[in-house]
């Protein structure tokens, strides 16, 4: 009796095995952070391995049901439904974003000795997807996983980043701007950050030779000139766009321009922002430097291609790490205005455009671009969401 009764069993593993490899399963080598995709493989103790499949034939514990997920800051909560009998639970993880999702056998353990708790929070995440499966335990011998996980998307590329690296890293410039490009030494990727100085909409005569828009975090709205800089790849770029003498925007958000005039090239120099207005250099002036924090420092003297005597845009500005950000230190000119914006890389849960203002300054009159006046600013403490986030000067 003895013998039929072990050759009874065997048996049953070994039907309950070969049907789980014919659908595509593994084996799994349960009570070890690791799984075997080789069915003969032997573990150090052969009572604690089980097959998905045997377990459920056996008796064993069902797959865990009701699996969900919250998102945090790189960061997902689990929670699951109690399973009868269960004194404890392990958690598996693939990473990955497959189009066709692997089997649950073949993810790692990344969570074990939770007890009867039904909840777990995975933190500091790297991976863009995980795909999660949870099984029961009970007198150290675990229940059935199921056939594949439930994938967790924890962030996205931003659409806004690759916007803003089609515009200023890659594409042409559009008809009548110009486009200039360098690189600096890659760093920590905290998204892409454009510095801009725009003329807004404030009164018919800035309407009139501005850049017919208010506050905005869109990657490709107008400025006089934008320092686009990539943080994980170090690309830096100056886009300058074309003067017109007369223009408006339409309703629907279009503007219609007249007595236009190609930008004037830019040049990337040791230190722009040195010209001053007295500079009879027919170029926009650009210089960038990395700094011993780990920033960039940005010299600008930019000019308008119709009327120089209108002054040029000059301004020093440094990009300090601060967080996942940066702050700002500008000292510029009080005309135009600027703007700061981040976009980072990636974003959570879906693939959404998202635009970080770090800062924002407003402007006083076009007299203040020859006055000399300057202004020095700095940014808030935190980035917003919102169009604009006044500096303090």
């Amino acid at each position: 009796m003895r013998i039929t009764r072990t050759r009874r069993t065997r048996n049953l593993v070994v039907a309950a095995l070969a049907g789980s490899l014919l659908a595509g399963g593994t084996a799994a080598v349960v009570g070890q952070d690791l799984f075997s995709t080789d069915a003969s493989a032997k573990p150090a103790e052969p009572a604690d391995t089980i097959a998905n499949a045997a377990a459920s034939a056996g008796g064993g514990l069902p797959a865990v049901q009701g699996l969900k997920f919250s998102l945090g800051d790189r960061s997902v909560k689990l929670s699951w439904k109690k399973v009868t009998g269960a004194d404890d639970y392990r958690v598996y993880a693939d990473y990955s974003c497959d189009n066709m999702p692997r089997s649950a056998s073949t993810y790692q353990l990344v969570k074990d000795r939770l007890g009867k708790q039904t909840e777990w929070t995975h933190q500091n995440i790297t991976a863009n997807c995980v795909n999660y499966a949870v099984a029961a335990v009970r007198d150290g011998k675990q229940g059935a996983l199921p056939p594949i996980g439930k994938r967790v998307v924890v962030s996205m590329t931003n659409r806004d980043h690759t916007t803003a690296a089609q515009r200023y890293f890659a594409a042409a410039p559009d008809a009548g701007d110009v486009v200039a490009r360098t690189r600096v030494a890659p760093g920590q990727d905290r998204g892409i950050v454009l510095a801009r100085a725009y003329i807004r909409n404030k009164d018919t005569f800035t309407e009139a030779i501005g850049d017919h828009r208010g506050w905005t975090a869109d990657p490709r709205a107008s400025s006089k000139v934008t320092v686009a800089w990539n943080t994980g790849t170090g690309d830096v770029a100056v886009y300058v766009h074309k003067s017109c003498a007369a223009g408006t925007s339409l309703p629907n958000g279009e503007s219609v321009q007249a007595g236009c005039k190609d930008a004037l090239p830019a040049a990337f120099v040791p230190n722009a922002a040195s010209a001053g207005d007295s500079s009879s250099d027919p170029r926009n002036l650009i210089s960038v430097s990395r700094t011993g924090s780990g920033g960039l420092s940005i010299g600008v003297s930019a000019v308008n291609s119709i009327l120089s005597k209108l002054g040029r845009i000059n301004a020093q500005l440094t990009l300090s790490p601060y967080q996942d950000t940066f702050r700002v230190t500008l000292m510029a000119d009080k005309f135009p205005s600027w703007e700061f914006i981040r976009y980072p890389h990636f974003v959570q849960g879906a693939p959404i455009g998202e635009s970080r203002v770090i800062a924002t300054r407003d402007q006083t009159g076009i007299s203040d671009l020859t006055s000399g006046q300057q202004s020095t600013c700095v940014s808030p403490a935190a980035e917003t969401l919102h169009a604009q986030n006044p500096m303090s000067c």
